[in-house]
C-alpha cells in the first residue's frame, strides 16, 4: 500500500471515531486538544487501524497516538518490521 493510500484509509477511520470532517483533521491537530478525544477513542482508533490495514501495533504505544502524524510515524514502523 503507498503511503497515501495508508494515510487516507488512516484519516478516514479518524474522523470516522472522532465524528469530524476531513476538512477539520490536520497532520498536527492533537486529538484530545483539538478533538475532544479521550482514551478509548484511541484504543478503537488503534483497533480499526489495526483490523483495516492487517498490522499489528504495540498497545504501548497509545499513549504516543497524539495526532495524525504521530499515527502514520507508529504505523510506517510497525509495516516495517
Amino acid at each position: 500500500m503507498l503511503p497515501a493510500e495508508r494515510e487516507a484509509r488512516v484519516r478516514e477511520i479518524i474522523c470516522r471515531v472522532l465524528e469530524l470532517d476531513d476538512s477539520e483533521l490536520t497532520l498536527d491537530g492533537r486529538f484530545g486538544d483539538d478533538y475532544g478525544a479521550d482514551s478509548l477513542n484511541a484504543i478503537e482508533i488503534l483497533i480499526d487501524i489495526e483490523t483495516d490495514l492487517g498490522v499489528e501495533i504495540d498497545r504501548g504505544v497509545v499513549e504516543r497516538m497524539v495526532d495524525l502524524r504521530s499515527i502514520l510515524e507508529i504505523l510506517e514502523a510497525a509495516t516495517a518490521r
